[in-house]
């Protein structure tokens, strides 16, 4: 329990940092926000396939208990009480 909120400690800790030093460097880095990011875009480009083959799944999953629960299930052999 202890390791884990020293982790969740240390990782806010390291995300407050990264912000205070992104906004003291802001000035010097306005020159070059205009320039083309290709890592940027490819990294955008694996996130929008990884979401379409999630979104995909999802989908199909969904259509196939739709399909499903048009016909009700009957058991092959059920079980009777005697």
């Amino acid at each position: 329990m202890k390791l884990k909120n020293a982790f969740i400690l240390a990782v806010l800790v390291f995300c407050l940092s990264s912000t205070n030093a992104l906004a003291e460097n802001q000035d010097s880095t306005s020159e070059q926000a205009n320039s083309f990011n290709l890592v940027g875009y490819l990294i955008l480009g694996f996130a929008l396939i990884g979401w379409t083959f999630f979104l995909f799944l999802l989908g199909n999953a969904i259509v196939q208990v739709v399909r499903k629960s048009k016909s009700p299930y009957v058991p092959i052999n059920p079980v009777k009480c005697k």
